[in-house]
């Protein structure tokens, strides 16, 4: 089972690139395929990895496999928004993956959470993220033009950033085990990724190409995903 976690995250990797050369070229439906079919390899690592593990077979375990679904389900969502051609159809599907990521983060973060004592002192560190994105966000994009959806983008980096608070916390508790720094690569990883896609889609000036985006966006993503599947392999 541990062998087939590692092939399927080869694969993983593999429709990964390939997903982000089609986007890079601008064709749609192939990268579409390739997305969701990378995002099938990286469930597929981690229900070989909990089956690899019995001891990962229990909250954290599920909560893991919980964020990759939602994850799925995300990628789902945003990948078929174009196709409405209503505008507020395309708004709502688009919305909804959103959610699924913002439930995804959290589910993530739950998980590192049950599996390490929270040192209390790091509570400020969650804020970090929400704050630096209302500064950047104000100054430097045009989110917040529409309030609720700015308002909902803070709650959602939020989220991001209480999975970094999780991963640093699991470093310091468990003094820098494998498993620990993955989660938090895996939590910087998604940061990463999210503030590209944030930039290039409201930043008020073209900052950063949208040919790197479209390598950047999936490359970070998945090897994100495909950490915390990992994970479970030695939770």
């Amino acid at each position: 089972m541990e062998i087939a976690a590692y092939v399927f995250t080869g694969i993983c990797s593999l429709f990964a690139l390939i997903k982000a050369y089609y986007s890079a070229n601008k064709q749609y439906y192939k990268e579409l395929s390739f997305k969701t079919l990378a995002s099938l390899a990286f469930i597929a690592v981690g229900i070989f990895a909990l089956l690899a593990n019995e001891a990962a077979i229990g909250v954290y375990g599920l909560f893991i496999l919980l964020g990759g679904v939602l994850g799925v389900m995300g990628d789902l969502f945003l990948g078929v928004d174009s196709l409405f051609k209503d505008s507020k159809e395309a708004t709502f599907v688009h919305a909804w993956g959103v959610v699924c990521f913002l439930l995804g983060h959290i589910s993530y973060a739950v998980a590192m959470l049950t599996a390490f004592e929270f040192k209390l002192y790091l509570i400020p560190v969650i804020f970090i993220m929400p704050i630096a994105y209302i500064a950047v966000g104000v100054t430097k994009t045009n989110i917040f033009q529409n309030k609720v959806q700015g308002g909902f983008m803070t709650i959602y980096f939020a989220s991001l950033g209480l999975g970094v608070t999780a991963g640093i916390n699991a470093m310091i508790v468990s003094n820098a085990s494998p498993a620990s720094i993955m989660m938090l690569c895996a939590a910087v990883l998604f940061v990463i990724s999210d503030c590209v896609l944030g930039f290039t889609a409201f930043s008020n000036k073209r900052v950063i190409p949208t040919s790197v985006k479209a390598w950047v966006v999936p490359i970070t993503y998945y090897a994100a995903q495909l950490l915390y599947m990992l994970t479970m392999l030695n939770p």
